[in-house]
Parts: C-alpha cells; sequence; structure tokens
C-alpha cells in the first residue's frame, strides 16, 4: 500500500522541482520564498521530506529531489498545467486566475482524471503561461 503523501508536502516537492528546473542549487531560502514560509518551517518540513525518501540535504547547503521525489514532483506539474490549460481553454478562466485554482485542484483530482482531461484537451505541450508541460510516458 502506498503511503498518502499530504497537500503540504506535495507542495514542497512541486516547488523543489519548480526551482530547480531554473537555479543551479536549491537552498532553504528559496524554498521558503517561492512557498512563503519562514526558513524554520520550511527545515522542519525538510526533515519529514528526508525520513520518507523525498529529497536529500546538505547542512547549509543544497536540497535535491531523489529519484521518488524528482518522479513526485514532475507528476505533479504535469497534473497542474493540465488543469491549468483546461481551465483557461475549455472554460475561458483568465490566464491570470488558472494558477490559484489549478493549485487547490491539482490535490483533488485523480491521476484517471488527470489522464482523461490530458487526452480531452489534446495533451498540449505547454500551458496558459508558456511553461513545458513535462512528458509522463506511461499517461499518454
Amino acid at each position: 500500500m502506498t503511503k498518502q503523501i499530504s497537500d503540504t508536502r506535495e507542495d514542497y516537492i512541486r516547488a523543489i522541482y519548480i526551482l530547480d528546473s531554473g537555479l543551479d542549487e536549491v537552498g532553504v531560502t528559496q524554498i521558503a520564498a517561492k512557498l512563503k514560509l519562514s526558513k524554520s518551517t520550511v527545515s522542519e518540513r525538510l526533515r519529514d521530506l528526508v525520513r520518507d525518501g523525498l529529497v536529500e540535504t546538505k547542512p547549509y547547503a543544497s536540497v535535491t529531489l531523489t529519484e521518488k521525489g524528482f518522479n513526485l514532483g514532475k507528476k505533479l506539474t504535469y497534473k497542474h498545467r493540465i488543469i491549468e490549460v483546461f481551465l483557461n481553454e475549455t472554460l475561458g478562466l483568465p490566464k491570470s486566475k488558472v494558477h490559484e485554482e489549478a493549485h487547490r485542484l491539482e490535490h483533488a483530482v485523480s491521476d484517471e482524471v488527470i489522464k482523461r482531461l490530458a487526452k480531452y484537451i489534446g495533451h498540449p505541450d505547454t500551458d496558459p503561461h508558456g511553461s513545458k508541460i513535462p512528458t509522463i510516458k506511461d499517461w499518454k
């Protein structure tokens, strides 16, 4: 049985995944700024993520995703961006509003629904903001 990961932990994993694609090194300061949290709060949560095998940390240095964490971050980003495309292109929600709505929905929508939604909207390559949607091989 797979252990359920909380929405909060998913937010951390996705933040690290996004930051890692744009920075040479991801640290507690960058994660705290992205999530609008204190560095001490982020440090506490990172201990849990290390224990769960999702991230690796070096004291006063970088935070990296393990393979398990990277795959989860990629999947969460895929879900988020597919939802953004659907909200914008199908429902006509303005680009300025899709991110927050997608953030709320990404935790609640099942993988099965995301797969069907992606197929319904034609497996787009980019989200409404122009960001690349990661490829999930077995989901097409």
